[in-house]
């Protein structure tokens, strides 16, 4: 969030005061490059406070009418948050009027009356706060009753989700089940979706998430994709098979990861320049991309995105703080934000020590998940009780205490 050149702030009316007293205590007047360096240091603190990241997570489940939306925003503002990655797209559907997917059904699959994402960008653009919108990439269905939505991908492409080498699709699932990012069809849809709504919706960013491969059975990790149209790309390139060339096959994959975002990123920013593009990744940068193909430092170095997310939950500080500084060292500082689970924070102590350890690493800032951690929502993850409440009052009362001491 940045401050208008000469708006009336609290900064400028502090900025004439200490030039004041500086006149006045100066013997025989001031000089310039004393007033400058104490104008420098003094805008440069300022600025720090201000140009902090304070972000959080608003999951699909924690809304469902266009009030709780409007309630949501207010909310977060009385934290003194000043981002909210807003999800707008879960299972291959949309939060949204979206000119390429359906309605989620957890909306009714239908339009509900209301437009979730347009009602959240004008409410966060009253309130001077930015609206990043949410966006699960190759997350393709989740649960093992399919959509009712005939246009789904489920029903429409069922070839474009993740095969295994027994010639079964990964539909049904309790996890995520993914689609498959080798296939350049499913490239292509994922971009025009993605570009389209940013070409149609002023968000201040796009925020990806799930941009990485699921392995609902672990052990058949390095048997998908084995549909035929992915077999054969990877022939073309190695004349064999995957269980031939191991590391090939592990790299065929991650590229074909890193493809998806590029071609995201490039639609998005070719329908809004200024978009910010950010990723929710898997902690531990390496293992991320190792185990997932999730290879976020290349996605920086390419300028395919702006900002990294670790998914930092951790309960040990001292753990938080490791793998805070590992993932640091692998994608710089500059672009790092620390991801914080509020969700398995006990108290107000727990997130004091982990926005502390944020702010002595010099992160541009944090984002928090999620918003069911501050405050009730109808999500499957607002637990209930007076237990509960307590611990959100908690967390509710730490934040805007932290978020005053920095201004």
């Amino acid at each position: 969030m940045t401050l208008k050149s000469g708006a009336p702030n609290g900064d400028n009316i502090e900025m004439a005061f200490v030039t004041r007293i500086y006149l006045r205590i100066k013997p025989g007047g001031y000089s310039f490059s004393g007033l400058l360096a104490l104008f420098l240091a003094l805008a440069g603190s300022s600025a720090s406070a201000e140009q902090e990241v304070r972000a959080i997570w608003v999951t699909r489940w924690d809304y469902r009418t266009a009030g709780d939306i409007r309630t949501i925003v207010q909310n977060c503002k009385s934290l003194g948050l000043n981002r909210i990655y807003f999800q707008v797209r879960g299972r291959s559907d949309a939060f949204y009027r979206s000119s390429h997917e359906p309605w989620a059904e957890e909306l009714g699959g239908q339009d509900p009356g209301f437009d979730p994402l347009a009602i959240a960008i004008s409410e966060t653009g009253k309130n001077a706060m930015q609206l990043h919108a949410w966006a699960n990439v190759l997350a393709g269905w989740k649960g093992k009753v399919p959509p009712t939505n005939k246009s789904h991908l489920y029903h429409t492409h069922p070839d474009w989700f993740l095969t295994d080498r027994d010639g079964k699709t990964w539909r049904s699932s309790s996890h995520y089940s993914m689609l498959n990012p080798c296939n350049p069809e499913v490239r292509t849809h994922l971009a025009l979706v993605l570009g389209d709504l940013v070409a149609r919706y002023k968000v201040d960013g796009l925020h990806l998430d799930y941009i990485r491969f699921v392995f609902p059975d672990p052990d058949k990790k390095g048997q998908v994709p084995y549909d035929n149209k992915t077999l054969r790309a990877f022939r073309n390139e190695t004349k064999g098979f995957p269980s031939r060339y191991p590391a090939r096959w592990d790299e065929f994959r991650r590229k074909a990861v890193d493809a998806v975002v590029r071609d995201i990123s490039r639609a998005a920013r070719a329908a809004r320049p200024r978009c910010v593009v950010s990723a929710a990744v898997i902690r531990d940068l390496s293992r991320g991309r190792k185990v997932f193909f999730q290879d976020s430092p290349a996605w920086l170095r390419s300028g395919w995105i702006d900002d990294v997310l670790p998914m930092n939950y951790e309960a040990s500080h001292v753990r938080f703080e490791e793998l805070a500084r590992k993932d640091m060292a692998q994608a710089g500082r500059k672009h790092l934000i620390l991801g914080l689970g509020a969700h398995i924070m006990d108290g107000g102590a727990d997130l004091r020590r982990q926005i502390s350890i944020t702010r002595k690493l010099e992160s541009p800032g944090y984002a928090l998940f999620a918003y069911s951690s501050f405050f009730a929502t109808s999500s499957h993850a607002s637990t209930k009780g007076r237990a509960a409440e307590r611990n959100r009052e908690a967390l509710r009362s730490e934040l805007i205490q932290l978020n005053r001491r920095r201004r």
